[in-house]
């Protein structure tokens, strides 16, 4: 019994205990008469009968308190969600101004594509996009964004296409060096940056110097950024500089780019 007795106990039935005995003590001081020592009793009784009754009252506030937090907790993941939709869409519109403003600008010819998959061929770095042979689209069309050059189309479908990433090991950009005009290849071995390869060590280059498609390879427009100089290292006994060079685009952030058409290339209507 006594171990029935503390389970109650610890399950709240201490409450209700005391408060049969606050009762039972008010019954009992009516019944006496209406000196002053039992108008105090009574007096106290009131008290210990207002503390015994409040758990129940707060109890009805804190179930409402907690409902309400629970209703603002949800309204304001809502307006989270909304916020950083918005946040979204206003990038996006920045984007696609950006893109807009530098297609009107160019003399150049091009196609808008969007980035739908990243790495879509084995080994390659490249996307996929959302535009193919319907809209003109050829394989070995350079393909660029508004900061500079982004690849080449290898793959052509459709409606969606192939791009290699500058960032290849297979890919590289005939360059030129802005103020020395020095001519290199780009190269890349799996890191943050390019290299340039065949610029000479006589060459008058400078760090920050920002080096630019050349033409010569036929694939790239000449006068595309390619990126500026990050490091020049002079390699013993070499006759070639190596020459960091920090990448225009943000290869990682890709989400739009263009693909310049090639002079009078038709549009195919399906």
């Amino acid at each position: 019994m006594a171990g029935i007795s503390s389970i109650l106990l610890g399950k709240g039935l201490k409450p209700w205990i005391f408060l049969s005995v606050a009762v039972s003590l008010s019954l009992l001081l009516m019944a006496v008469g209406g000196n002053q020592t039992t108008e105090s009793a009574r007096s106290r009784t009131a008290e210990i009968l207002a503390i015994l009754a409040n758990p129940f009252g707060s109890l009805s506030g804190y179930l409402h308190l907690r409902g309400e937090n629970e209703r603002l907790r949800a309204a304001n993941s809502q307006l989270m969600l909304k916020a950083s939709r918005a946040d979204e869409a206003f990038k996006e519109n920045e984007r696609l101004r950006r893109l807009l403003d530098f297609e009107e600008q160019s003399d150049l010819r091009l196609i808008a594509a969007g980035v739908i998959a990243r790495d879509p061929l084995p080994g390659v770095r490249s996307l996929l996009i959302n535009v193919g042979r319907i809209l003109g689209v050829e394989k070995h069309m350079a393909v660029i964004n508004d900061r500079g050059l982004v690849g080449k189309v290898v793959r052509v479908g459709p409606r969606t296409s192939v791009v290699q990433l500058l960032m290849d090991r297979n890919l590289g950009a005939a360059v030129r060096l802005e103020n020395s005009r020095a001519d290199g290849i780009t190269t890349w071995e799996g890191s943050t940056f390019l290299l340039i390869e065949g610029i000479p060590v006589s060459a008058n280059v400078k760090l920050g110097e920002q080096v630019l498609t050349s033409g010569l390879d036929g694939i790239f427009p000449e006068g595309i950024p390619v990126g500026e100089v990050l490091r020049i290292d002079r390699l013993p006994q070499s006759l070639f500089l190596r020459i960091e060079l920090k990448p225009a685009v943000d290869f990682a952030g890709l989400e739009e780019i263009l693909i310049v058409r090639q002079k009078n290339t038709p549009i195919v209507i399906p």
